[in-house]
């Protein structure tokens, strides 16, 4: 046989050998693809990049302990919207075939729900999940709402006696699960207030601090709940309605303390929140990777991608498995689900004190 000609059989099973052997080690077990669905742009743009950073910041904490996992991080804006999280959905699935999904936005996975359940890829969603809650191979990684909000009125009841209490909520589809799952149980005067843009936030603390409100309920983003903090007090700086916040007050403080400079004005303020977990190690390492404190959900970021990688399997239903028997302590709180792949979470009140936020009892 002519040398030219051998050798040239030669380099071809030499390229087809090398091609076969970095298609094994890019996909087989050493290797695992996770897109990430977040809402980068739009009004929850904020909400998505930190929760992204908690994401990246676990990630790369991960690898440095376990260099034989490469992990690839696929990420996709969703905007919070239902459209283009379709749209987002196809592209990680049907271009990247990732192994894994974590998300954030209550429209998408409601948009997508029918097409993620029919598949074996273990999904890790934030927001609540207002469509097929189940046994199913979707982890939602926030309590359900309905608990915390009825307990927190309850507490509201019975430690507080207010003639009427503005509410505050977003028009989203966990706003309003907020606020009917508050309705269900408050049993004094109250009036709903929904917030559906920037716009709203002036003309409602003008109503409030005209209309002899005497506490608001905030169940909206920390960003909305800041301004809206920001603009009472300016229309009436000597009083202002007694203050009581969701969450949200304790997962966006970074936001309250940048829009309101010092966040000494919300002393004597209650809240509710997850029961605390161990956070230090979590604000460290984010202070050094990004030169700022955690963001809103920057945590919730962090626990979720931790509680994927650590449960990881290659087969997606042993995955899903190991992600329900899940139990642990994170910068969030504690971490482990219920039979429909729900948080359970134990509530606390808390109280901000000399500009920090105290916890006073149990819920």
């Amino acid at each position: 046989m002519n040398k030219k000609i051998l050798s040239g059989i030669v380099v071809v099973i030499l390229i087809v050998i090398g091609a076969v052997y970095y298609n094994q080690s890019s996909k087989g077990a050493g290797s695992v693809t996770i897109g990430i669905m977040a809402p980068l742009s739009g009004d929850y743009a904020v909400a998505g990049e930190n929760y992204q950073k908690g994401i990246l910041l676990a990630e790369e904490l991960y690898e440095k302990v376990h260099p034989d996992l490469k992990v690839n991080i696929v990420i996709e804006d969703d905007a919070f919207n239902a459209n283009k999280g379709v749209t987002a959905y196809k592209k990680v699935t049907s271009v990247d075939h990732v192994n894994a999904i974590v998300m954030l936005s209550t429209p998408v996975i409601d948009a997508i729900y029918p097409d993620v359940v029919k598949t074996d890829i273990p999904v890790m969603q934030l927001g609540i999940q207002t469509k097929g809650l189940g046994k199913d191979n979707i982890f939602q990684t926030s309590p359900l709402p309905e608990a915390p909000i009825e307990n927190f009125a309850k507490y509201i009841n019975a430690n507080y006696k207010l003639n009427k209490v503005a509410v505050l909520y977003d028009n989203t589809a966990g706003g309003l699960s907020f606020y009917e799952a508050f309705k269900k149980t408050y049993s004094g005067a109250y009036d709903g207030l929904v917030i559906n843009g920037k716009d709203d936030l002036r003309n409602y603390a003008t109503k409030i601090t005209t209309n002899n409100y005497d506490g608001v309920l905030f169940l909206t983003s920390p960003e909305n709940g800041a301004l809206m903090v920001k603009n009472i007090l300016t229309l009436s700086p000597s009083k202002h309605p007694f203050f009581m916040f969701d969450a949200q007050l304790q997962t966006g403080f970074a936001d309250y303390q940048r829009i309101l400079g010092s966040t000494k004005v919300l002393d004597g303020s209650i809240s509710i929140w997850l029961e605390s977990g161990d956070a230090d190690t979590f604000k460290e390492e984010y202070k050094k990777k990004y030169g700022s404190e955690p963001g809103f959900l920057a945590d919730f970021g962090y626990d979720t991608f931790n509680t994927l990688i650590n449960a990881y399997d290659e087969e997606g239903k042993t995955w899903q498995k190991n992600i329900q028997k899940t139990k642990t302590d994170g910068a969030s709180g504690s971490m482990s689900f219920d039979e429909n792949g729900v948080r359970i979470q134990d509530i606390v009140v808390n109280k901000v004190v000399d500009g920090e936020i105290t916890p006073i009892s149990a819920l």
